[in-house]
C-alpha cells in the first residue's frame, strides 16, 4: 500500500467509528416527541378526528391569526374539502359537521370558541390550554425545539472548504455560518447530522510541492511555514497574469514584476519569463503524479503543508467558536474518485470524449445559434469549452452537456474527487440528504455533479437527495460593491474585535460582573450579532459590510437583529430572577389571556414547527425571523403590564415569562447564538 492510500485507510477507520459512536450516542439521548408540543398535538388531534370523519386523511391547513383583528386564534382551511362543490358546496355539505365536532366535549379543553367566516373556521383557544402550553415549554426546559419530526433522516452538511495554502474569502465565512447553523437545524429536528469540513488539499498542490523546495532560499528571512504556502500562490498567480497581459518588462504591474523578478531573476523578459514557468509547471506536474501515486517523501511533505494551513484557519473559526465534527480533504476521496470514473469507462456511462464527439457537439450548438437560441458570444464560449475537453473523461448529460471527471493527460481533478466524495459518503454516512453550502458561483458544477451522480449509478435519486444552498457576497455598504477575498475576512474579523469591544463598554455601564464574565458576555453578543445579521436576511442577498465606520455598523446590528432578540430573553430572565427562581405553576390559577398574550404564547409554540420548517427548506431565515416576532412582541408586553408588582409575581404572566425565556434562549442555540449570564 502506498504512502497515501495508508493515510487516507486510517482516516477511514478514524470516520466509521466517529459515526458509530454518533449514533450509538445519538440513538441513547432523550428526544422530544414532535406531536408531544402543544400545537402539533392539537393540530394532530382536530386532523385525526376530521379525518375519522370522513374517512381518508385530511389535510388541514392551520393559520395563525391575530386575535385583536380576526377575533380568534387559529383560522382552519380544507383544501381537499372544497374541492366537492367549491366554496358554496363546502359551506353546506362540510362546515355544519366540522362546526358539531370542534364545539362538541372532545375540545373543550381547548377550544374556547369557534366562529365561521365563509370557509373559514376561526378558533379562539381556551385560556387553561394557553396557560398549560406555556408551562410545557418551561418543562421541556433544555430540550425546547428539539423534536422527532426528521427522526430517520442523515444528513451530510459540507461547508466552509477552505483552501489549503491560501486565504479564506467571503464565501468561506458565509458557508461556515450558515452550514454550521443548517446542521443544528437537522440535528434538533431528530436526524443523524454529520458536519463536514471538506477542505481543498489536493488540487493544485504540485505547485506547492515543487515551489517549496525550488524557492526555498529566496523566501523571505522571516517567513513562517503557512507564510511560504501563501506566497508560492502569489507567485504562481502573479506569473500567470503576467504571461496573459503578453507586455515587455516595463509595462508588467509593479507587484507582479518584483514577484518575478525574485524567484525568476534570470527572466529578464517575456520569453525567458515563459520558459522559466513552463519548466516549474512541467515540475509541478511531475510531483503531483507521485502525490496521487503516493510516493512517501511527497506525501510527508504535503501532510506537513496541510497542517500547517488548517492552524492558520483556526483563529478565524475560534473566533466564531464554530468547530466541524470531520475535516476531511479532496485527497481522502481521490482514490474513491480515480474508481469511480474507470467504472463509468468500463460501463459506458463515462467515455473518452473525442473529435467526434467534440465535432457532433459543435454541430448542435452551431444549430441553436442559426435558430437564434444563443447569441456569438455564448456559442463562441461553448465551442472552445468543447473543444477544451477533447481527450477528457465525461459524462454526456441531456441539453448537450457534459460533466469532465478526468484530465485528457489523465490527472484528478475536483470533479474526480466530487464524484468519490458521493461514493464513499453513502458507505461512510448513508445519508438520506446532503448539502453543499457554497457560493453561488458553483451552480453549474453542483448541478452537473448530482445529474452524473445518478446517470453513473452511484446514487439513487429515491434513496439519497442532493442540494447545494449557496449564498451572495459581501459587499461594502456605500458602494455596493464585493468586497475582495482579503477584505472580506479583514472586515469580518475586524468587525468581530470592534463588536466585542463595543458590547463590553456597553455592558460595563449596566451590569456589575467581574472582568471575564464581561468578555464572555461581550464575545457572546458580537458573535451573535454578526451571525444573527448573516442568517435573518434573504441567503442569496449580499450581506453589508462598512467598513470605515464599525460603530455604526455594529449598533445597526444590535437594533435591528441578534442583540435585540438576546436582550428579549435576558430581560425575561432578569425577571425571573426578581423572583427568586423556581418554577410556577398554573394550578388553581385564574386569568384571562388577552390579544397580545395569546399571539405572543402561539408564536412561542411555534418555534419548534419552524425549526423543522427551516430544516427541511435549507433556510435559516424563516427561524431568525419568527424569532424577531416573538423578541418585538414580548419586549412591547414586559413593558406593558407588570409581571412582578411590589414585590409579588403574578402566576399567569410568570409562567409566560418562563415560556418565552426558555424558548428565546433555546431557539437562539440553535442559531449558533448564546444568551450571556452578564446582562
Amino acid at each position: 500500500m502506498n504512502a497515501l492510500a495508508e493515510v487516507n485507510s486510517s482516516r477511514l477507520s478514524e470516520v466509521n467509528a466517529f459515526v458509530a459512536r454518533y449514533r450509538r450516542e445519538r440513538a441513547a439521548a432523550a428526544s422530544v416527541a414532535f406531536e408531544a408540543y402543544p400545537l402539533p398535538q392539537l393540530e394532530k388531534r382536530i386532523t385525526d378526528a376530521l379525518s375519522a370523519k370522513v374517512g381518508y386523511a385530511l389535510d388541514i391547513k392551520f393559520d395563525l391569526i391575530d386575535r385583536a383583528k380576526m377575533g380568534g386564534d387559529i383560522a382552519l382551511r380544507f383544501p381537499q374539502l372544497l374541492k366537492d362543490g367549491g366554496p358554496k358546496g363546502f359551506m353546506a355539505n362540510h362546515l355544519p359537521w366540522i362546526v358539531d365536532i370542534l364545539n362538541g366535549p372532545d375540545f373543550a379543553d381547548a377550544i374556547a370558541k369557534l366562529e365561521t367566516k365563509g370557509m373559514y373556521i376561526n378558533l379562539t383557544l381556551s385560556d387553561g390550554w394557553m396557560l398549560s402550553g406555556a408551562q410545557a415549554v418551561t418543562a421541556i426546559g433544555a430540550h425546547f425545539g428539539d423534536s422527532d419530526a426528521l427522526k430517520g433522516r442523515s444528513a451530510v452538511v459540507d461547508y466552509s472548504s477552505p483552501n489549503v495554502a491560501k486565504t479564506l474569502h467571503a464565501g468561506h465565512i458565509r458557508s461556515t455560518i450558515v452550514g454550521h447553523v443548517l446542521s443544528n437545524l437537522w440535528e434538533r429536528s431528530g436526524a443523524d447530522t454529520f458536519r463536514v469540513n471538506h477542505i481543498n488539499d489536493f488540487g493544485g498542490f504540485g505547485f506547492m510541492l515543487e515551489g517549496y523546495r525550488r524557492f526555498g532560499s529566496v523566501f523571505p528571512a522571516d517567513f513562517g511555514d503557512n507564510d511560504k504556502l501563501l506566497e508560492i500562490y502569489k507567485i504562481r498567480r502573479s506569473v500567470e497574469r503576467i504571461l496573459e497581459g503578453g507586455k515587455s518588462p516595463d509595462e508588467w504591474d509593479a507587484e507582479d514584476a518584483a514577484i518575478a523578478g525574485r524567484y525568476f531573476p534570470d527572466a529578464k523578459n517575456l520569453e525567458l519569463l515563459k520558459y522559466a514557468f513552463t519548466d516549474y509547471v512541467a515540475a509541478s506536474d511531475a510531483r503531483f503524479r507521485a502525490l496521487e501515486q503516493g510516493d512517501a517523501e511527497e506525501v510527508a511533505l504535503w501532510i506537513d503543508m496541510v497542517k500547517w494551513s488548517l492552524q492558520s484557519f483556526e483563529g478565524f473559526y475560534d473566533a466564531l467558536n464554530i468547530h466541524f465534527d470531520l475535516v476531511l480533504g479532496e485527497s481522502f476521496y481521490y482514490q474513491a474518485g480515480d474508481a469511480v470514473v474507470e467504472a463509468a469507462l468500463a460501463s459506458g456511462k463515462a467515455v473518452v470524449f473525442s473529435e467526434a464527439d467534440a465535432e457532433a457537439a459543435i454541430a448542435i450548438e452551431e444549430a441553436r445559434f442559426a435558430a437564434g437560441d444563443i447569441g456569438e458570444i455564448e456559442r463562441d464560449t461553448l465551442i472552445k469549452s468543447i473543444r477544451k475537453d477533447i481527450g477528457a473523461a465525461v459524462v454526456l448529460l441531456d441539453n448537450n452537456e457534459r460533466f469532465v471527471v478526468r484530465r485528457a493527460d489523465g490527472q484528478s481533478i475536483y470533479s474526480t474527487r466530487d464524484m468519490g466524495a458521493i461514493q464513499l459518503r453513502a458507505q461512510m454516512f448513508d445519508p438520506t440528504d446532503v448539502f453543499y453550502v457554497v457560493g453561488q458561483e458553483q451552480q453549474v458544477h453542483f448541478n452537473r455533479l448530482f445529474r452524473s451522480a445518478y446517470a453513473t449509478g452511484i446514487a439513487d435519486a429515491a434513496k439519497t437527495a442532493f442540494q447545494h444552498v449557496y449564498f451572495g457576497f459581501y459587499v461594502d455598504a456605500k458602494t455596493g460593491k464585493k468586497l475582495s477575498s482579503r477584505q472580506s475576512v479583514s472586515n469580518v474579523i475586524g468587525l468581530l474585535s470592534a463588536a466585542q469591544v463595543y458590547f463590553r463598554n456597553r455592558l460595563s455601564d449596566r451590569v456589575d460582573s467581574d472582568e471575564a464574565e464581561l468578555s464572555r458576555a461581550a464575545q457572546e453578543l458580537a458573535i451573535g450579532s454578526i451571525v444573527f445579521n448573516d442568517l435573518k436576511q434573504d441567503l442569496k442577498g449580499a450581506v453589508e459590510i462598512d467598513a470605515s465606520d464599525m460603530d455604526a455598523t455594529i449598533a445597526g446590528f444590535e437594533r435591528s437583529g441578534g442583540a435585540y432578540v438576546v436582550y428579549a430573553a435576558c430581560r425575561a430572565r432578569s425577571i425571573l430572577r426578581k423572583n427568586g427562581g423556581g418554577t410556577a405553576n398554573i394550578d388553581g390559577v385564574t386569568y384571562e389571556i388577552d390579544a397580545q398574550e395569546a399571539d405572543l404564547l402561539l408564536k412561542v409554540q411555534q418555534i419548534p414547527q419552524k425549526v423543522v420548517a427551516a430544516a427541511k427548506a435549507a433556510n435559516p431565515s424563516l427561524l431568525v425571523r419568527h424569532l424577531m416576532d416573538v423578541a418585538a412582541i414580548y419586549n412591547s408586553y414586559y413593558t406593558r403590564v407588570p409581571v412582578i408588582s411590589d414585590g409579588v409575581a403574578n402566576p399567569a404572566r410568570l409562567i409566560i415569562t418562563q415560556a418565552v425565556q426558555v424558548a428565546l434562549t433555546r431557539a437562539l442555540s440553535i442559531c449558533h447564538i448564546e444568551c450571556p449570564e452578564a446582562i
